[in-house]
């Protein structure tokens, strides 16, 4: 039996190219996202912003939380685009102009940027498959404040670097000391939400 060569392909709703690059599938959330911030936009006019933000976790939040983990590090014009569309739709919400600031406005709809978004996915991962790293706590016998940190792996290759492991390791670390000393993992979530929401991570 003869198999044809594609070098795309759709798996669990995640576009995944041959070459492991994200340009088709980001292209393809971008219209969908697109279609969406259409929906908000003309439903802001007769229904209140309470509903309004319900339909953005139902219909906009969970197409961009979908796969994150796999393309919200690719960076560059691809998370670029898709913030854009974000902040369009942050701006309907409220009803202000295309030149207000939307730092503020996320911060009042209680609502991750792109990039807030993808930093939680990544650091929840992180939390919880504990079991694939290790505390500096753990490696050096004496005691010292960085001690709730992960201990970095020394590797010099562009795949592990790339890896979600190493990310998600170096963005942890950088965490407040009191949310890595959280045991609950509920709460420790929530902590990590609200220190995100903050800052408001735009890069």
């Amino acid at each position: 039996m003869n198999v044809d060569y594609t070098a795309e392909i759709k798996f669990l709703g995640i576009q995944i190219t041959d070459t492991l690059k994200w340009h088709s599938h980001v292209q393809l959330l971008a219209g969908k996202l697109c279609k969406v911030a259409l929906m908000i936009k003309s439903l802001k006019e007769v229904l209140s912003t309470n509903l309004i933000r319900n339909i953005y976790f139902t219909k906009f939040h969970s197409l961009l939380q979908f796969g994150i983990l796999f393309w919200g590090g690719a960076g560059g014009e691809l998370t670029t685009r898709i913030f854009r569309i974000q902040k369009r739709v942050i701006r309907s919400m409220v009803g202000v102009s295309t030149r207000t600031s939307c730092r503020q406005l996320f911060k009042e709809l209680n609502i991750l940027t792109l990039v807030s978004l993808y930093i939680m996915e990544v650091i929840c991962y992180i939390r919880k498959h504990h079991q694939f790293v290790d505390l500096d706590s753990n490696i050096q016998a004496h005691n010292t404040r960085r001690k709730m940190d992960i201990h970095i792996q020394s590797h010099n290759t562009d795949l592990y670097k790339r890896s979600l492991i190493n990310i998600g390791t170096k963005l942890y670390n950088k965490l407040p000391g009191y949310i890595k000393e959280i045991d609950s993992y509920k709460t420790f979530k929530k902590e990590l939400k609200s220190h995100l929401l903050l800052h408001s991570f735009t890069q």
